[in-house]
């Protein structure tokens, strides 16, 4: 059965903003979330393949569409979602419970995984690393290096590029000064803290566009945190853009 939601540490003090960039309904995120990232969740948890007896932590579960798909996958494995938006957990719990599934839900944040080294087999991640400027993934990708155990791996999906609705909306955003925008000002429900989970960045671009997320620039970065074996193992389309999946292991 699912367990209710645990604050991290200092959870209370971080800004955030909610998953869609406004205090939206949670069930448009899940509508928006089913249509544009369904198939990659399903072929992320297949690639994970977590075994009996695992832990399997997600960062930024929102509502929890991914961690409910791991759960389903093995209900055997210890699965724990972690995001800083308390009502998005919420919902992530109620629906784990309607479902029998046995997930834990955490308040927190990337940059401060609440977890200690080498206590995690597989980490997932879908579609929000593409919120960070460059050195919020750095400090992102150094906490899931230490959390996961030697052998480890993380599972990362995201957009190739800049996803349709960004290119769609920079330019107004841009014209009209848009300087707190979709997680860099304040953050953002994907559990990486102030600034989309990581600092207060408020200059227009930073704030209005994915930084450095074409894949090549991705595997760079898990290659410099100290990750081996990084490889795309997963490329598909969505109505937002194509993405492409991520693996890298955790050395000993």
């Amino acid at each position: 059965m699912s367990e209710p939601t645990t604050p991290a540490a200092g959870s209370h003090d971080r800004s955030f903003l909610p998953a869609l960039g406004t205090a939206g309904p949670l069930s448009l995120y899940d509508a928006v979330s089913w249509l544009g990232a369904r198939s990659a969740h399903r072929r992320l948890v297949g690639a994970a393949d977590p075994a009996p007896g695992q832990t399997v932590l997600e960062i930024g579960c929102g509502t929890g569409n991914l961690l409910l798909a791991a759960a389903r996958a093995q209900p055997a494995a210890t699965v724990i979602g972690l995001d800083p938006d308390s009502a998005a957990l919420d919902r992530a719990h109620a629906k784990a419970r309607r479902r029998g599934l046995p997930v834990r839900v955490e308040q927190g944040f990337a940059d401060e995984l609440p977890h200690p080294d080498g206590s995690v087999d597989r980490v997932l991640s879908a579609f929000m690393f593409h919120h960070l400027p460059e050195e919020a993934k750095e400090a992102m990708l150094r906490e899931v290096r230490r959390v996961l155990a030697p052998g480890g791996v993380l599972f990362l999906v995201d957009f190739e590029g800049l996803p349709r609705p960004y290119r769609l909306l920079t330019p107004l955003l841009r014209a009209v000064g848009h300087g707190r925008g979709h997680g860099h000002g304040d953050g953002h429900g994907h559990g990486h803290g102030e600034g989309h989970g990581h600092g207060g960045h408020d200059g227009h671009d930073e704030a209005l566009a994915p930084v450095a997320n074409d894949p090549a620039t991705v595997r760079s970065l898990l290659a410099a945190a100290g990750f081996t074996d990084v490889a795309a193992v997963g490329t598909g389309n969505s109505p937002f853009g194509r993405w492409v999946s991520h693996r890298a292991v955790r050395g000993a």
